[in-house]
């Protein structure tokens, strides 16, 4: 996922890609993909694994089985990004792209 310091500007779920534009005029194509959905995860989800106050959990775990070949959550998370489904999707991808954990980390850190 790149462009991290852009906004979004235009998104469209097709068959097998996710096409986003950035507001540089920049646009990226992510494969609905096993290979697609491991870049996400070591994007979003590497670093910085699902904590408890996260929203999309499900979104979450589909996406993370997914990058290792679970069919059945790829079909989840496939089934989740579409255009049908935009909205919701448009609004996990915002979340992931801009989640901060600085806090949570805090409350877990020994002092």
């Amino acid at each position: 996922m790149e462009y991290l310091d852009k906004e979004i500007t235009t998104i469209t779920f097709l068959e097998d890609t996710i096409n986003i534009t950035y507001d540089n005029n920049e646009t990226e194509i992510v494969n609905k993909s096993k290979e697609g959905y491991k870049a996400l995860y070591n994007a979003w989800l590497k670093e910085n694994p699902m904590f408890i106050s996260d929203i999309f959990k499900t979104q979450m775990r589909d996406l993370t089985l997914a990058s290792n070949g679970n069919q059945q959550s790829l079909n989840n998370i496939n089934n989740f990004l579409t255009e049908s489904n935009k909205d919701k999707a448009l609004e996990f991808i915002i979340y992931m792209r801009k989640r901060d954990l600085t806090y949570e980390r805090s409350k877990w850190i020994k002092k």
